[in-house]
């Protein structure tokens, strides 16, 4: 891909505060070479329509999506990729002559982070922890990556079952279980990977100390990934370390989803070691 003139590319989102994505992507570009400069686009929802009008402008490549619009973006999208309409939500547009389509992203960040840590979900037994939209993305990384089983634990049983109704077709066994039986041995015990995709944990959350469950109750050969970022290190995998069990944090799947969405932008494969280092993960 041949870029001359200075193009842009960003993240749409309301409110973004502080967001990683202009440090992991700004890092990739210049690592290649590129003369694109990834910006933040901060907007309000009455200015959504024009904002991705302007995305068919020639000197913009496309832009991340973040909350509240992976959903309200599609309709003024020209085409969207079967994986984002299988849970109705785009976390990438991308521009090419002038047409907009929409991707998600976000399965294949969970997947490639974890196999990037050199671990295997094939024909193992998931939990997830939350049945938000992260839950859905999770959920279709499960099914992709062929686990077992799959069950959705939500303190709100109705959004978990959306959830399962959404993958109906899939053979996957999918199950819903209350939030307050989650911390039962003879379940945790059997489970492969945990994943919280809740808010517990996460700084300035409503409780940032605590961990979605009793980690002593898995066993040594699970894996936690808690996608809360901040921190880096959440009560969920501290106490997960503390009993010796492998862990993988919510910075990662950031950067896996960014890695996937500059491929997007750019035809070029993602410079992942520097986008990781980016965000201070050591290799």
């Amino acid at each position: 891909m041949k870029i001359q003139n200075k193009m842009k590319a960003g993240i749409i989102g309301y409110p973004l505060g502080h967001t990683l994505s202009p440090t992991i992507h700004n890092a990739a570009f210049k690592e290649l070479g590129f003369n694109i400069d990834f910006q933040i686009w901060e907007t309000e929802e009455k200015f959504l329509e024009e904002k991705i009008k302007s995305l068919r402008n020639k000197n913009v490549l496309g832009c991340c999506v973040t909350l509240p619009y992976k959903k309200k973006v599609m309709q003024y999208l020209d085409d969207i990729d079967n994986s984002a309409k299988e849970i109705d939500a785009i976390n990438w547009v991308i521009n090419k002559d002038g047409k907009l389509s929409g991707h998600n992203t976000d399965w294949l960040g969970f997947i490639n982070s974890i196999d990037f840590y050199k671990k295997s979900i094939k024909n193992k037994k998931a939990l997830i922890i939350g049945a938000g939209g992260s839950a859905k993305a999770i959920c279709q990384g499960l099914i992709k990556g062929k686990v077992d089983s799959i069950i959705i634990s939500n303190r709100t049983l109705k959004k978990a079952e959306e959830i399962k109704e959404l993958f109906r077709n899939s053979q996957t066994k999918i199950q819903i279980m209350d939030f307050k039986e989650l911390n039962n041995l003879t379940i945790l015990e059997t489970m492969d990977l945990i994943i919280n995709t809740t808010s517990l944990g996460m700084t300035g959350g409503p409780d940032p100390k605590k961990s979605p469950i009793d980690t002593s109750l898995l066993n040594t050969r699970a894996l936690c990934y808690d996608l809360v970022y901040s921190p880096q290190i959440t009560p969920f995998l501290r106490e997960a370390k503390n009993n010796k069990i492998d862990t993988i944090g919510g910075l990662s799947m950031l950067v896996f989803q960014a890695a996937s969405g500059f491929e997007l932008l750019t035809n070029k494969n993602a410079p992942i070691n520097t986008m990781l280092d980016s965000v201070g993960i050591k290799l």
